[in-house]
């Protein structure tokens, strides 16, 4: 179940909003008191209950609003449980001071804003010696360590008492997804994304639709995809919508994880039990040494993208690479499976010389492509291109190069810089295959200059969406759904597809 946080400065407002929560689907509703600017009147906001709600006013040092005395705020808690609301949210500090009366049920919570406290076991301790139906717990989450410890501590618990247990911050925002798979009654969720209430906090729609939070069960498989950054990253949604799709108890989430990070984030989540990884920037490289196989194209790009965990072996594999291929093979009517490629001897201009371009460079440079690295720094350019076994020009000379395939593997053009291309429109001519490796927008301006002098175009969303479709059957051993990843692109970048 989700909590949907609800916290306005009028009454009706958050009326109209409990309202609508409830016909969104919210089973039940927090109403942060403390956010009401007007006094609060309990009979109004009580007389038509929408659904199941947690009543809490939050005090400034556990980062509410209240403005109040304690005196008055503790007066409002007794006569919302007098009132029968179905919970009242307790401190710590305060539970036992409050006997339990009546219906309602007591969530006993603890929140730190400042850090994740050593002697969690003790936190959690005192929480289940104060009389909770539920326990809370919310810390700040200062590294990936922090919050596994977090969600170890709050399993203990939940095997006495049900227990939610919360890493805030960017670090913990996988503890909000998968809480429930340890025993969690429910999580807490933001109905309005532009209005949190916690560092982290996701939205309803999103742990609802795109990680499907109530399916989650103690059985359910993890995946990740690991970062910095991760929190737009597209692939949750992608394979969320997949695993969904064919019914699938598994569920992927981000890992937020800083550089330099990687060994020890990952051995402190060792208990989660992971069975595949997608890996990102600034990870591609340094996995490499975690894992005891690779594949072949790993190997000699010295750069990983997926990996699958099996019996305990790390395997590595490169799907980028694999993803790049196929598009440009299918695009002029090849396939990767055909002994000679349709890419020999197509001349083929890259820009830039970084992973994705290295990555695509050396594919083509294997199919017998006659490749030429294009990069502002020349020096990067013709190392990369030595290691790939292709050759390099300048960057004065990106427009006037004759080839048959042009492709950007730089970030010009990408979300928000909309209107920028990192060549002039005398770089296309009729006729001539256009790949631009962005994906956030899928109709860069690089493509619509090339639409616009008679080219054909590929999408990064072609590339993003095939190399997630390779990483799906590598994680499951099943064909992914396509369409219904590309759906799930779509709809993430708001793009209505024909």
């Amino acid at each position: 179940m989700i909590c949907v946080t609800l916290g306005r400065g009028r009454h009706r407002t958050l009326l109209e909003e409990w309202s609508q929560a409830a016909d969104a689907g919210a089973e039940l509703v927090e109403l942060r008191m403390d956010c009401l600017r007007s006094e609060i009147n309990l009979k109004r906001l009580l007389s038509e209950r929408h659904t199941p709600l947690v009543f809490t006013v939050r005090r400034g040092a556990d980062g509410g609003l209240w403005r109040g005395t304690e005196e008055k705020r503790l007066l409002l808690i007794r006569e919302a449980i007098v009132s029968e609301v179905d919970y009242v949210d307790l401190e710590l500090d305060i539970a036992k001071s409050i006997p339990r009366f009546g219906h309602t049920k007591r969530i006993v919570s603890y929140h730190n804003f400042r850090e994740t406290p050593a002697d969690l076991d003790t936190i959690f301790d005192q929480a289940r010696g104060a009389g909770p139906d539920v326990v809370k717990v919310a810390t700040l989450a200062r590294s990936i360590g922090d919050a596994a410890r977090l969600m170890e501590a709050a399993a203990r618990s939940s095997e006495s008492v049900p227990t939610v247990g919360i890493a805030m911050g960017p670090l913990g925002v996988f503890t909000r997804i998968l809480n429930r798979k340890y025993g969690a009654p429910f999580t807490y969720a933001g109905f309005n994304p532009e209005r949190v209430f916690a560092p982290g906090m996701l939205g309803f729609d999103e742990l609802w639709r795109d990680y499907g939070y109530n399916r989650i069960n103690k059985d359910t498989e993890v995946y990740a995809v690991l970062g910095d950054p991760v929190a737009h990253s597209l692939s949750p949604a992608v394979h969320n919508a997949a695993f969904r799709k064919l019914g699938m108890n598994k569920v992927y989430v981000p890992l937020l994880i800083p550089g330099g990070t990687l060994k020890a984030s990952l051995e402190a989540l060792s208990w989660l039990d992971l069975k595949g990884l997608s890996v990102t920037i600034p990870h591609k490289e340094a996995i490499i040494p975690l894992l005891k196989q690779v594949d072949g194209a790993v190997e000699r790009l010295k750069a990983c993208n997926t990996v699958v965990i099996k019996d305990g072996v790390w395997t590595g594999h490169n799907t980028d690479y694999h993803a790049a291929m196929g598009v440009l093979e299918e695009a002029f009517g090849g396939s990767t499976r055909d002994e000679v490629s349709v890419l020999m001897d197509k001349q083929v201009v890259i820009l830039g010389a970084g992973g994705v371009a290295r990555t695509i460079a050396y594919g083509l440079s294997r199919r017998g492509a006659g490749v030429a690295l294009v990069n502002r720094d020349d020096e990067r350019a013709a190392r990369v291109a030595s290691e790939v076994g292709c050759r390099y020009t300048s960057w004065a000379a990106r427009a006037s190069t004759p080839c048959d395939i042009l492709i950007n593997g730089t970030p010009v053009g990408m979300h928000p810089n909309l209107d920028d291309s990192p060549v002039p429109p005398a770089a296309f001519r009729a006729g001539m295959l256009v790949f631009d490796t962005i994906y956030h927008p899928e109709n860069t301006m690089f493509l619509k200059l090339a639409r616009e002098r008679e080219c054909r175009t590929v999408t990064g969303v072609d590339m993003f969406v095939r190399q997630a479709a390779l990483q799906f059957k590598l994680f499951t051993g099943k064909d992914a759904p396509v369409e219904v990843m590309r759906d799930a692109v779509s709809r993430e970048l708001g793009v209505t597809r024909d």
